[in-house]
């Protein structure tokens, strides 16, 4: 009996102490439930002092909308309440955002240039700030959200206490100033001119000189910085004058004749024969008053142009292979190698030189000059920084050539001289065989002529003495030997005889003897003639 009451008391004990779990566990559950569906709310003081709490919906409900905070305006017009789109239809037709005009004008001198209207482009900013007042008060500094949001509701409290008003403006873009400004004053910028001495005057000897002329330059940098300065300062219409400096030529009209003068001149003698002179005379009326400008050169062939009839040039001597022949323009060389001389006294750049087949008579030797159409040439090049001038003249079997200019450095005079280093004898006399001739008519064809290797020098004078001596040109004329034609026709005119080639001599046939007739004699004479020869 007493066992059964102890087993009942346990089961009671075990129900009570569940009930009392079950109530535990009730009791938490309506404990979670209940906080969970309880919000938070945060304290705000609205714009009449008040003070009550929002949460954070209600605080999210305020501040997220998709239209510009009360209490924002944008050049003064309220834009609360609209979106962006809004904002910018209400600013569509209003006049003072109009781009203004560009009205900047340049002076130079007191001249006006306007600004081209498409080197600056002008607009308003009015998207830009529309983003701007859309975006005030969108974010926050602070980390959690509900201090974030509260900060937030207050600042929008604030706005509808003191608005916040926004102010458009103009920009204006000036990569264009740059080009617009160079392309104004870069034509109206001159270098200065110096006097230049145009011609020569052959009479008077004496240079044609054009006046020198004053350069102008502008400060272009500076005008371009006034230009950008008015435009950052919306300055859209102004007038800026451009410094401007007077060039003044280095070199003047005056200054330049005072320079210039007499040079150097060699006079060489010609021949007899006239139609060589007429060729020389030719020449120099070519090349006379020509002006070459510091740094031109005078190249012969180039300049003279090919000798022909028509230029009026003659048939007379020239050299050709080692001999002379005739040809149109011959002598010319004359000209050109006494122009040869006074160039190299000038001190003046030669550029190319070639001697003859052998020295020329005129000039000593190896200091002379040839020249050849298509062939061998002549140049030199105006190495000073003044022009110089050729007067050349023909007259009296003489030819003149002199050059006009700058005196030579320091007041030195030049003077040419050739030395011969070596002299050689040609060979043998050449013969040859003219079978047109009659035997006994010979020509000389070729003169001989030595082998000679010669040096010219360019001998420096000051006040007399001898300061210097330059090796101007080396020459080497090759050995000429004799060339004599022998006549080898018979006196028949038609026979050809043969000739020794070593000494010249024609070989003659040898004379066929002559037998003196017989007279006609008897048979038996004969006979007996016959037999006593026999015996």
């Amino acid at each position: 009996m007493k066992k059964t009451n102890n087993k009942k008391a346990k089961t009671r004990k075990a129900i009570i102490i569940g009930a009392i779990a079950l109530i535990v566990l009730a009791a938490a559950g309506s404990a979670t439930y209940f906080f969970t569906n309880m919000e938070k709310t945060y304290p705000v003081t609205e714009a009449d002092g008040q003070v009550h709490k929002l949460s954070v919906a209600e605080l999210k409900a305020a501040l997220d909308v998709q239209t510009i905070y009360p209490g924002i305006s944008i050049n003064g017009v309220d834009v609360s309440g609209k979106t962006k789109e809004d904002a910018a239809a209400i600013f569509a037709d209003k006049p003072e955002l109009d781009t203004p005009e560009v009205g900047i004008i340049l002076t130079v001198d007191g001249v006006e240039y306007p600004l081209a209207s498409s080197a600056v482009t002008i607009a308003s900013n009015l998207s830009s700030v529309i983003d701007q007042a859309y975006s005030y008060n969108r974010t926050s500094t602070q980390a959690i959200e509900s201090d974030a949001l509260v900060e937030r509701y207050q600042i929008l409290v604030e706005l509808s206490k003191t608005s916040k008003n926004y102010v458009t403006e103009y920009t204006a873009d000036t990569a264009q100033i740059d080009g617009a400004v160079h392309a104004i004053l870069d034509p109206l910028e001159i270098q200065p001119i110096n006097a230049v001495a145009s011609s020569f005057n052959v009479e008077d000897l004496a240079f044609v000189i054009e006046e020198s002329k004053e350069g102008l330059d502008l400060d272009i940098d500076a005008a371009i910085a006034a230009v950008k300065a008015s435009i950052d300062a919306k300055e859209y219409t102004k007038i800026i004058s451009v410094t401007t400096t007077v060039l003044v030529p280095e070199i003047s009209k005056d200054a330049l004749a005072s320079t210039l003068g007499f040079v150097s001149t060699t006079t060489t003698k010609t021949t007899t024969d006239p139609n060589r002179n007429t060729n020389i005379d030719l020449i120099c009326k070519t090349i006379d008053g020509l002006v070459l400008q510091p740094g031109e050169s005078f190249n012969f062939n180039d300049f003279i142009g090919q000798r022909t009839a028509e230029k009026g040039y003659k048939e007379a001597g020239g050299i050709f292979d080692g001999a002379l022949r005739l040809e149109l323009g011959g002598g010319i060389c004359q000209a050109n190698g006494t122009l040869y001389h006074t160039v190299m006294k000038a001190d003046l750049q030669v550029d190319e030189r070639h001697p003859h087949s052998w020295p020329s008579t005129y000039v000593d030797i190896g200091t002379d000059a040839t020249v050849t159409w298509e062939g061998v040439n002549f140049q030199f090049t105006n190495n000073t920084e003044y022009p110089v001038a050729i007067h050349a003249y023909y007259g009296s079997q003489t030819v003149t050539v002199s050059i006009y200019g700058r005196p030579v450095d320091d007041g030195m005079t030049i003077e040419i001289e050739g030395l011969v280093l070596s002299r050689t004898a040609p060979g043998p006399a050449e013969y040859v065989a003219n079978p047109l001739a009659l035997v006994g008519t010979n020509k000389v064809e070729r003169t001989p002529h030595d082998a000679i290797s010669a040096q010219c020098f360019k001998v420096y004078y000051k006040d007399g003495v001898e300061v210097k001596r330059v090796l101007a040109s080396s020459s080497s004329y090759r050995a000429i030997t004799e060339k004599i034609s022998v006549g080898v026709l018979a006196p028949d005119g038609v026979t050809i005889y043969a000739m020794d080639p070593a000494t010249g001599t024609v070989i003659l046939p040898t004379p066929v003897p002559t037998v003196p007739p017989v007279d006609p004699v008897l048979p038996s004479e004969t006979t007996a003639e016959t037999t006593a020869v026999a015996a």
